[in-house]
């Protein structure tokens, strides 16, 4: 299903919502929490967050009584983000550690680096430098272990971002330079990053003009 990715968010919703009431008739609870938290991920694409809130929380329910680790730190992560996008640091934090210790104890690599790149992102806009950049190092770590080449790009992005916001312009073109050259390599250059990183490059060499 790909409407939700597309944009097509009212009827990708229609979908979940007849997905989930089969769920519920067969007693698929698995199924069931899954699509309570896509039908949340809608919502919150839409900013209707306390109803994004209200299924990422019935989901978390479920997965907390099948004992389902994984996807417990995955909906933790989602509701930390309804509270990260209302401005509720302290809460979001708390979800988001959570979340990471979770993902650390059942070896989740790909939900750490969410969870240590959402941790990051708050501590940035706290405006704690130091340990914003500490955890996107820590990403990129796990980046290199999966692999994941376009998710070590936005996490060089991040990182030259609090390079400039700590006044290092040189720095900050250094890591935007090389987020660049990966997508460039990953045959992205044209991608919305990929533009979005050449106008952080462009804004940056104006200011040190």
């Amino acid at each position: 299903m790909i409407y939700d990715v597309q944009g097509n968010y009212e009827e990708a919703l229609i979908k979940y919502e007849e997905a989930l009431k089969i769920a519920k008739q067969i007693g698929d609870l698995s199924g069931k929490a899954i699509y309570l938290n896509n039908i949340g991920l809608i919502y919150a694409a839409q900013e209707n967050y306390p109803e994004a809130m209200k299924r990422y929380e019935e989901a978390l329910t479920i997965a907390e009584q099948l004992e389902d680790l994984s996807n417990k730190a995955k909906f933790l992560n989602n509701i930390g983000s309804i509270y990260h996008y209302q401005g509720n640091y302290s809460e979001a934090l708390k979800r988001y550690e959570e979340a990471l210790r979770i993902a650390e104890q059942i070896g989740d690599l790909s939900e750490i680096a969410t969870s240590i790149n959402n941790i990051g992102l708050i501590y940035k806009e706290q405006g704690n430098y130091s340990e914003a950049l500490k955890q996107y190092e820590l990403k990129q770590e796990i980046d290199e272990q999966l692999g994941d080449l376009f998710s070590k790009a936005t996490g060089l992005n991040n990182i030259a971002s609090i390079h400039f916001a700590q006044g290092n312009y040189p720095e900050a073109i250094n890591y935007f330079e090389q987020a660049l050259q990966i997508l460039n390599d990953l045959g992205l250059a044209n991608s919305p990053t990929a533009q979005t990183i050449r106008g952080n490059i462009e804004f940056v060499e104006d200011r040190i003009k």
